[in-house]
């Protein structure tokens, strides 16, 4: 274990616990945009800086993607340096996405209301990768990545068409932290308008439904072929099936019991 100490309350972690990590073990807050649980930090949105003291020197690093590897390490913040530098981040992401209710609350919290830099308008997207990353790393379809450079990087699917790699899963649009990924069930399909995709949805064998994707499936049943007929219900069903099976399991420990 090592000892790592942030805004004066020491605490004890494993090696390559990272900073953002370490913080809410003590109760102390972090902000940060573009962090999700189940994925990798990639310290996007930079909000999370913090300074990292060692002796007299400090440097300011990400929270979110920086390991402790060794003992004793000191952790700063909100210090005025950091407060002024987080302050200029967010007035740029609050530029590039003046139009997202999400960004101006997230900035709000923050006390920073307005930008000095030019407004652009009708964007959303902050470029934090979340999605990109979820379809590569989890989903394992890579169906979406990054295009162009510098102002005119986007997120997008090859050739601006439709992406075969793409199965509807949706996992993109849940871990998008400002909601801009649209995705729509209608009746019969799936729509996810950013990838110019619509997706046939599957019918519940049991009750008929709607739910997932006929892509979804195939994808699974390609690596979880034993559990077709468990894949194949609907999310309520599954539920249903598992409750009963439940009941009857601890009625047979019951019975077991008496005798």
């Amino acid at each position: 274990m090592l000892t790592v100490t942030i805004d004066g309350k020491q605490t004890q972690v494993d090696p390559d616990t990272t900073i953002l990590h370490a913080a809410r073990q003590v109760g102390v807050e972090i902000p940060t945009l573009c962090h999700h649980e189940a994925l990798e930090g990639y310290a996007s949105c930079r909000v999370c800086i913090v300074e990292l003291k060692r002796g007299k020197r400090t440097r300011v690093v990400t929270a979110c993607n920086y390991p402790i590897q060794e003992d004793g390490l000191e952790v700063l913040t909100n210090t005025e340096r950091i407060l002024n530098d987080r302050k200029i981040i967010v007035q740029m992401l609050l530029a590039r996405c003046w139009d997202s209710t999400v960004v101006r609350e997230f900035a709000a919290r923050l006390g920073i209301t307005d930008t000095p830099f030019e407004k652009n308008h009708g964007e959303e997207c902050i470029l934090c990768g979340l999605c990109v990353n979820v379809c590569r790393d989890l989903i394992g379809a890579a169906a979406i990545g990054f295009e162009s450079r510098g102002v005119e990087r986007k997120v997008g699917v090859p050739f601006h068409l439709a992406s075969d790699a793409c199965i509807g899963c949706g996992a993109c649009v849940y871990v998008c932290p400002t909601q801009c990924i649209k995705m729509e069930d209608l009746a019969e399909k799936r729509v996810i308008e950013q990838w110019q995709g619509d997706y046939p949805l599957l019918q519940c064998k049991e009750c008929g439904a709607r739910f997932g994707t006929a892509k979804q499936l195939a994808f699974l049943l390609d690596r979880l072929s034993s559990a077709k007929e468990y894949l194949e219900k609907c999310p309520k069903c599954r539920t249903k099936d598992y409750t009963e099976q439940l009941a009857k399991c601890e009625g047979t420990v019951k019975q077991e019991g008496v005798r």
